[in-house]
């Protein structure tokens, strides 16, 4: 929240818009337990025109306006608080941030696909562990059961190994007792294989029973051997079948570990996309909080980028008198704009023109001149309040949009000041004025575009002490006390009715070229439609730019490096001066 200190000195920046401010910021407990703000009634101000916010060093780069900033505009408004904001387009500052929000939205909604591609990630990685787990338990199945199956076939393997030697020992044996006992059987066979003489006989059955013997034991261990080498390739398959299994196992293993491994860096991105949404809500709230304080803001009063409710009516300019025997004149202060223009002998008038505040006196109200209609024009036809004017310029006036609010039009709204001399003594109020037209609601296209609370001055503004232009026999001279410009003409403040000096929060020094006005080759006639350089005197520094104004029904605007030049909310006075004529000092 802004100090109540600043907070002061930022109403006090517009006394000329209501006839006091409040003594200073109070906090009220509400039921909820917060505060409410309201200013205290307080004193009548001194009516100075100080500038609406400070000046900020210019940047390049700016996303959008700090939250606290914006806020505290809005909370010291109070209840019966003036507080400067800016006119400017809200609606383009309102689109950036709803811009910035949509692209943290689209950042949330991508995390949101990420952190969803993450969990999916880690359900398949809960998956593949939990397969590979199973692929584990399969393995130790196998691995428990491969030894038994390898301790069985090596018993089988014994079994045939011992079974190698008992059908030879009973092969041999049963020969050995045929041949002994002369087993008749055996005989025979013997006997019909082969016609032999017994001498012969006798020879070839002890061979055959040996050779029978051989042939059968041969026979029988070849059987046995057989079986062993299937029972030995049996074992060997199984030694291999339990290497492959522990290899498939440790595999696995280290396969899940790395899926179990790579789980927590997932987790932490995971997390982080999760920081991640979470700044971007935030980002969000404060952005939905700018947009609310714009919103909130309703800057209307688009005539001095001032926080309040815009007028529904025209614009008024007043044409005084600035001779210095017309001094002090009255309303001054409280216009939205002052123009300053050459007219005849090197002496200036005032165009006073008031749109968002009135006066009850304002004056000496003194003739119209040619350079009036085209200046006035950019203002949608705007009320002209004047003492009189020759035939010529009275002729472009009937022909220009301007509405003639003069003395002529409405002589029971003007009047006379007995302690004043003429022609330097005649009157007028605005309100009067304006009753003629209450059916004129629209708000005229503003003079100017206004920084708001916290935004930079332009990058190309430098610091500036004052600026003094030379009319002719009209010399002035503005210069930066750190609240506004104080204006001097000749040698002597410039002060209004009230004694109070003039102070605008912005001057513009606007060069022009003057021609010979029509209506009278001796009056000099502004050319404001058209293009040239200017100087803007804002928050003690000057922004040097161009003016440019192609169409007559709008008004001039201002930019630096193609850049809009935005001036502090406030008054602003304008210099319509020839070339060479002003020098501004740092």
């Amino acid at each position: 929240m802004c100090h109540p200190a600043y907070l002061s000195s930022i109403g006090s920046a517009h006394h000329h818009l209501v006839p006091q401010l409040p003594g200073s910021l109070v906090p009220i407990p509400e039921i909820d337990g917060r505060n409410r703000y309201q200013w205290t009634q307080g004193a009548p101000i001194q009516r100075m025109v100080p500038p609406t916010i400070s000046a900020v060093p210019a940047t390049r780069c700016r996303r959008s306006v700090p939250v606290a900033i914006v806020i505290g505009a809005i909370l010291s408004l109070g209840t019966a608080g003036t507080l400067v904001a800016v006119a400017g387009p809200y609606d383009a500052e309102i689109g950036a941030l709803r811009e910035d929000i949509d692209d943290q939205r689209s950042i949330i909604a991508g995390r949101h696909d990420h952190i969803a591609k993450m969990q999916r990630r880690l359900a398949e990685l809960d998956r593949e562990v939990a397969d590979t787990d199973g692929l584990i338990g399969l393995e130790d199945r196998e691995l428990r059961l491969l030894p038994i199956r390898i301790e069985l076939t090596a018993d089988r393997f014994v079994e045939v190994l011992a079974s190698r030697e008992a059908p030879t020992a009973l092969h041999r044996t049963m020969a050995v007792d045929a041949y002994v006992s002369n087993d008749e059987r055996l005989n025979d066979v013997l006997t019909q294989s082969a016609q032999l003489t017994s001498t012969a006989l006798e020879g070839v059955r002890h061979r055959m029973l040996y050779d029978s013997v051989i042939r059968e034991a041969q026979r029988r261990i070849e059987l046995v051997d057989a079986e062993m080498r299937v029972t030995a390739k049996e074992v060997a398959a199984l030694r291999a079948l339990v290497a492959q299994a522990e290899d498939r196992r440790d595999g696995s293993r280290e396969d899940r570990d790395k899926l179990i491994d790579s789980q927590p860096a997932i987790h932490a991105d995971i997390a982080a996309t999760r920081a991640v949404i979470s700044e971007a809500e935030v980002t969000i709230a404060e952005l939905e909080e700018e947009i609310l304080a714009f919103e909130r803001m309703a800057v209307t009063r688009r005539w001095t980028g001032v926080q309040g409710t815009d007028a529904a009516r025209p614009a008024l300019a007043v044409k005084i008198d600035n001779v210095t025997r017309a001094h002090p004149q009255a309303g001054l202060n409280q216009a939205d704009v002052v123009y300053e223009e050459l007219v005849e002998g090197g002496v200036t008038r005032l165009v006073a023109v008031f749109q968002s505040t009135s006066v009850d006196v304002v004056g000496p109200v003194r003739s119209a001149r040619t350079s009036d209609p085209p200046l006035l024009q950019g203002f949608d036809r705007p009320l002209f309040a004047y003492s009189g004017a020759n035939r010529g310029t009275k002729s472009q006036l009937r022909d220009s949009p301007l509405v003639d609010a003069g003395f002529d039009a409405h002589e029971e709204d003007y009047w006379r000041d007995q302690n004043r001399r003429a022609p330097h003594n005649l009157f007028t109020g605005t309100d009067r004025l304006w009753a003629h037209h209450t059916d004129r609601t629209a708000v005229p296209p503003a003079p100017f575009a206004y920084r708001y609370p916290g935004q930079e001055l332009h990058e190309s503004a430098e610091p500036a002490g004052g600026v003094a232009v030379d009319f002719g026999l009209t010399e002035v001279d503005y210069a930066w006390n750190g609240t506004g410009w104080v204006r001097t003409h000749g040698d002597r403040a410039h002060s209004d009715a009230d004694g109070v000096q003039v102070a605008p929060a912005n001057v513009v020094v606007q060069f022009i070229r003057y021609g010979r006005s029509l209506a009278d080759l001796r009056s000099p006639e502004a050319i404001t439609v058209g293009s040239g350089d200017v100087w803007v005197f804002t928050d003690g520094h000057v922004i040097r730019g161009q003016w440019q104004r192609p169409d007559a029904d709008q008004p001039a605007t201002f930019t630096a490096d193609g850049t809009e030049i935005r001036l502090s909310p406030g008054n602003t006075w304008v210099a319509l001066a020839k070339k060479d004529t002003a020098v501004w000092r740092d």
